[in-house]
């Protein structure tokens, strides 16, 4: 497995490379952990070029030893440029698996943040991103992921990116999946418009069919993999970010993990919203499995 890990010189960036360093890899994983010098910048931090790239060379040396002292293959590299560019570039020029960003706990300056560096690279990377926050209870070894499914073979691969890491004794893993009752479009001349109830309760139980299908389906890919796996199904009319959300927070969990498309630009947009907010508003890390197109 290939890690890009885009680091700073901020206690989020800390995080991340903290959080590399404790997850399970594949063998062989290796990590290249990615520095920036915003040289634009340099004027207003009274720094010069020279300085900049001995705090970048500290930074990565630090990050890199701490890798290494895990077990993990990591070597550092050093750009120059906007942070957001160059990331994406790096990415298409080494393709990695995945893309490892450090992110605050959410406040009111979340969708700032997001809205800068990590949103740009989790909208247009073609690969996995992640985005990492401190763990609530950092003393506890085990860990929680969810995983949110919905049935689509996008969620599927999301399930196998799960299997086919070695976590750590204890892991628990809960499959969640939110499935939304799709109503008939109405013509607008009736108002209120109307939906006979017996129609409404048929597409309430084919949508809690697909849920229950999306989830049998996720816990035999991880229980084959040895996991410790449990259930969640919710079917409603709207919100599937919010259920996710509060399934998230109420469950204390560590990692929070959804499928979504390689795709770009606009073909993003419908499910690109959905993994975007979640990024932005849950309260733990939050990795979105793509499948990089050949």
């Amino acid at each position: 497995m290939k890690i890009l890990l885009a680091i700073d010189e901020t206690p989020v960036s800390e995080v991340a490379v903290e959080e590399v360093a404790g997850r399970p890899w594949p063998e062989g994983t290796t990590v290249e952990i990615l520095t920036i010098v915003e040289q634009g910048q340099l004027w207003a931090m009274s720094e010069t070029l020279e300085s900049a790239y001995h705090q970048a060379k500290d930074l990565i040396e630090k990050a890199t030893a701490i890798l290494r002292m895990c077990g993990i293959n990591a070597h550092g590299n050093i750009a120059t440029g906007d942070p957001k560019t160059v990331i994406l570039e790096r990415a298409e020029d080494t393709r990695p698996d995945l893309i490892v960003l450090g992110s605050h706990r959410v406040n009111p300056l979340t969708h700032f943040f997001l809205g800068n560096v990590a949103a740009h690279t989790l909208r247009h990377a073609e690969c996995s991103v992640a985005i990492i926050r401190p763990r609530l209870d950092e003393a506890v070894q085990a860990r929680k992921v969810l995983l949110a499914t919905d049935g689509s073979a996008y969620s599927e691969v999301a399930a196998y990116a799960i299997a086919n890491r070695p976590w750590p004794p204890r892991t628990q893993v809960r499959v969640l999946s939110v499935v939304e009752v799709v109503l008939p479009t109405i013509h607008a001349l009736f108002e209120p418009p109307f939906i006979h109830s017996g129609e409404v309760q048929k597409l309430r139980e084919e949508a809690l069919t697909r849920a229950q299908t999306a989830v049998t389906r996720a816990q035999a890919i991880l229980a084959g993999a040895g996991l410790d796996v449990s259930e969640s199904v919710s079917v409603l009319l709207d919100g599937t970010k919010d259920v996710i959300l509060h399934e998230a927070r109420d469950w204390g969990a560590d990692v929070l993990v959804i499928g979504s498309h390689g795709r770009r630009g606009a073909q993003r947009i419908l499910m690109g919203s959905v993994s975007e907010a979640l990024a932005a508003q849950a309260t733990c890390s939050v990795e979105v499995v793509r499948s990089r197109a050949t």
